[in-house]
């Protein structure tokens, strides 16, 4: 029995083991494969997961693994042992036998140069020739080697450098970043090369100055002052509400009054056109206010006592009477007055302004020619005239009637068998002699006179004709003189020149017996040249001086010669030095002309060339200190 027991139970144990061997066997050996250069593949000998349990070390202190077939990736070069241990276990889990397995797993892997190089440039604000290099490579380590070349033989290791070139100039700058390689990694080594451009220092200075205009206030008309400014240079206006300009003396319009920041910035350009790295800008309080509306108009007429004598009414619309009104008569004389009477020396057209002023930005002026017309002589009266000997011949001379009006009829006989139906003919004699000169002056059927003269020709009958002048100062304005002729036949005809010694600078009046107002202390020469009923041409000069100057409330400029056909003058006495601005305007009121002048203390003349203006009337503008003045002048 005891036998028959004991072969039982070998004959079990040798059958359970039998039976464990056919599902698995207790075998740790394994295979790897490469996936990439660092991650490998781990294959088991057994792979039953149900009844056996796998234990991997990979040797590279990571946490061990229970997968069957793991995958890992180790993250340096170099040899690990990796450990594989199998349990094995029957199906109610009881271990049967323990197995493990160990191989060496070399990773070499090879680095891949991922490396950028790149970098930036500019040139600093205060200094174009320092230029500021930003490294821009990526990936950047602050491990990597770095090396900037900067074509002017120097060299800097730092990350983002500042160079300083000596002379303007272009120059190719490298930059060479070297990565610090891992063990086994190959070199990554990245350049690049850009070409740098080095401007001269940059001497812009940004300006501007400003003004309203004239008629809307709320109009600001910009002068750009920049200096030195080229017409390729980049310009750009931003006025302060929302809106820009790019042209180089804007004008721009205000909807609202107010305050607003005005900002000019230029960028110089190089001879191509390219723009630099010299970019200067400046900002201004610029103050608009309401806009200027009212409208000046004047009326005149004709006192019917005395034809010279003219009442002039204001009718600036809406009524100003806190306005301050200045009436320029065209004459050289003016009034401050609401309302102005005014007397003139003699016939002819005058220029009459009018202007009206609020405050310094507000104002209007209105003006208009008037003609002051002799009145008709009497019929019987009316043929009278005056000749004058011409200078080149005496047998040659022009005849001049006293009354002149295109809608009669002029009959001239010359006593030579000769005659001419023109208003002012010259006539020259074929033999010296003395010849009787007829007029004849036909108005109307009811209005017709001759006048006969006798005029010689071919000699000079001009030497007993004395001509002189005398003249009274101003008991107020001792630089306001009144000039008197003198003659001891009767004079036609009257031209006076005012030269200052000093200067030479020289005004004509063409106006019998001018008054004069002196703008300046000194010595002047006047000449009168005048013209006697018997046509001769006699001049007379004399010096007069200036002690003293008495300014008129009004500050009204001395404009000449007026009228004018190329330049301008102004006088401006200055107690100290200061900076004039001269200013010319049409009569759109548009800027048409401008000179500043640095004036000194004592007499400054301002001088303008107007030969390229349009012929007609102007108003000229002197600023200087607190005073703003105004003239005016016609153009021919």
């Amino acid at each position: 029995m005891k036998k028959n027991f004991t072969l039982f139970l070998l004959i079990f144990i040798v059958g359970s083991f039998k039976t464990i061997a056919q599902g698995t066997t207790c075998n740790a050996e394994f295979a790897f494969t490469f996936i990439n250069s660092n991650t490998v593949k781990f294959n088991p000998a057994v792979t039953d997961s149900i009844l056996n349990q796998h234990i991997w070390n990979f040797g590279d202190a990571t946490p061990t693994s229970n997968q069957v077939s793991p995958t890992h990736s180790y993250a340096a070069n170099g040899s690990y042992t990796v450990v594989h241990t199998i349990v094995l276990r029957t199906p109610n889990g009881t271990p049967v036998c323990t197995q493990s397995f160990t191989r060496v797993v070399t990773i070499h892997q090879t680095t891949v140069c991922t490396l950028t190089a790149n970098f930036s440039w500019a040139s600093a604000n205060t200094n174009p020739l320092r230029i500021e290099f930003t490294n821009l490579s990526t990936p950047l380590s602050p491990t990597d080697s770095i090396k900037w070349t900067f074509g002017d033989g120097t060299v800097s290791f730092d990350v983002n450098p500042t160079h300083t070139y000596a002379n303007a100039g272009t120059y190719t700058v490298c930059l060479r970043v070297k990565k610090n390689p891992n063990t086994n990694s190959a070199p990554c080594v990245r350049e690049i090369c850009k070409t740098v451009v080095v401007q001269p220092e940059c001497n812009l200075i940004a300006n501007f100055s400003w003004r309203p205009d004239s008629v809307n206030a709320q109009k600001i008309w910009f002068t750009n002052t920049s200096t030195p400014l080229h017409n390729t240079d980049s310009i750009r206006w931003t006025f302060g509400d929302g809106t820009s300009s790019n042209v180089l003396n804007p004008n721009h319009t205000y909807t609202h009054p107010g305050t607003y920041t005005v900002c000019l910035r230029v960028q110089k350009r190089n001879t191509a056109g390219t723009p630099i790295s010299c970019v200067r800008e400046i900002c201004k309080t610029v103050t608009v206010s309401a806009t200027c509306n009212f409208t000046v108009n004047y009326s005149w007429s004709v006192d019917p006592l005395n034809y010279r004598k003219i009442n002039f009414i204001n009718l600036t619309s809406p009524n100003t009477p806190s306005g301050i009104a200045t009436w320029t008569f065209g004459d050289g004389t003016s009034a401050n007055s609401w309302n102005a009477v005014h007397e003139y020396a003699r016939p002819g057209r005058y220029y009459v302004c009018l202007k009206v002023q609020l405050n310094n930005t507000c104002y209007r002026i209105k003006c208009d020619s008037i003609t002051i017309l002799e009145p008709a002589p009497p019929c019987n009266n009316q043929s009278n005239f005056n000749f004058i000997r011409s200078t080149a011949s005496n047998q040659t001379l022009s005849f001049i009637p006293v009354y002149q009006n295109h809608a009669a009829q002029y009959t001239w006989t010359f006593g030579d068998g000769t005659g001419s139906l023109s208003m002012l003919p010259n006539h020259t004699y074929t033999s010296p002699g003395a010849y009787t000169t007829c007029l004849t002056v036909w108005r109307n059927a009811n209005c017709a006179s001759t006048t006969c003269k006798v005029v010689h020709a071919g000699f000079n009958s001009c030497d007993t004709a004395h001509v002189f002048y005398t003249f009274l100062r101003d008991i107020g304005m001792p630089n306001k003189i009144s000039f008197f002729a003198q003659s001891s036949v009767p004079l036609t005809d009257q031209v006076w020149t005012i030269t200052r010694l000093t200067t030479n600078q020289t005004i004509t009046i063409h106006q019998n017996n001018p008054v004069y107002l002196f703008a300046d202390t000194g010595n002047y020469r006047v000449c009168l040249r005048a013209i006697t009923s018997g046509g001769c041409v006699k001049e007379f000069c004399n010096t007069i001086r200036i002690e003293r100057l008495t300014q008129p409330n009004s500050c009204v400029l001395q404009v000449y010669p007026n009228p004018v056909t190329s330049v301008v003058n102004v006088n401006i006495p200055l107690s100290i030095p200061q900076l004039i601005d001269v200013k010319i305007y049409n009569s759109m009121n548009t800027l048409v002309a401008q000179r500043q002048q640095a004036g000194v203390a004592g007499s400054n003349i301002v001088s303008l060339n107007i030969s390229n203006l349009p012929f007609g009337v102007y108003v000229i503008r002197a600023t200087y200190g607190n005073n703003v003045c105004y003239g005016f002048f016609q153009k021919l």
